[in-house]
């Protein structure tokens, strides 16, 4: 599973292993954290424009949506949110990023399971 972040302009650039870590202390906060949490991603990340992102994928692609989610096939799925979006699927991933890279280059995407973690124009260039 992939999250993807906008990260804000020059905001951590060359200290992806920094960026990764803090994201990851981010998903995994406590509950009785969550104020502190919500403070510092506001200061890293930018939000996503979910109404203007699923406009696009609905109209440039043949996914259908059900409940807030892109399904790609049966069990592959994209995840629209604010704070980030999930991509379901190893199968289908060089086509959901080619659409966020058309969105914002300033994706930083992390597979927290894996502790893999790169800059989304890093893989187009």
């Amino acid at each position: 599973m992939y999250y993807l972040f906008i990260i804000k302009d020059n905001f951590f650039k060359n200290h992806d292993e920094f960026l990764y870590d803090i994201l990851s202390k981010l998903k995994n906060m406590k509950k009785e954290n969550y104020n502190y949490g919500i403070s510092l991603y506001y200061n890293v990340c930018n939000l996503f424009n979910t109404e203007s992102l699923k406009h696009y994928i609905k109209n440039k692609t043949n996914l259908k949506l059900i409940n807030n989610k892109f399904y790609l096939d049966k069990y592959n799925y994209l995840e629209i949110r604010k704070s980030c979006c999930i991509v379901n699927s190893n199968k289908y991933l060089k086509e959901i990023l080619c659409i966020f890279y058309i969105y914002n280059k300033n994706i930083f995407i992390c597979n927290f399971e894996r502790g893999e973690y790169f800059w989304l124009k890093d893989k187009f260039k």
